[in-house]
């Protein structure tokens, strides 16, 4: 049976998802020095990608969870 999402619950999902992501990698001082360096033709230095891959990783997983929070709730109503 398909579950209907409301638009406020959609833009609201998305701006959690957001935080999320705005907390787990753009706070990271990794990704202020990936931004500076962008065009320049200058790779970072790997421990600065793994750190920006780690927090990709971990806002990712945290944002699934979310998710399938979210539809649980939903299909529960």
């Amino acid at each position: 049976m398909p579950v209907a999402i409301e638009e406020g619950d959609q833009v609201a999902l998305e701006d959690e998802i957001d935080e999320i992501f705005r907390r787990e990698v753009k706070s990271l001082p990794a990704y202020a020095k990936a931004q500076a360096a962008s065009g320049s033709g200058i790779a970072p230095p790997v421990n600065e990608m793994n750190e920006l891959l780690m927090g990709l990783v971990v806002a990712s997983q945290r944002s699934f969870h979310l998710l399938a929070t979210r539809l649980q709730s939903i299909a529960n109503a």
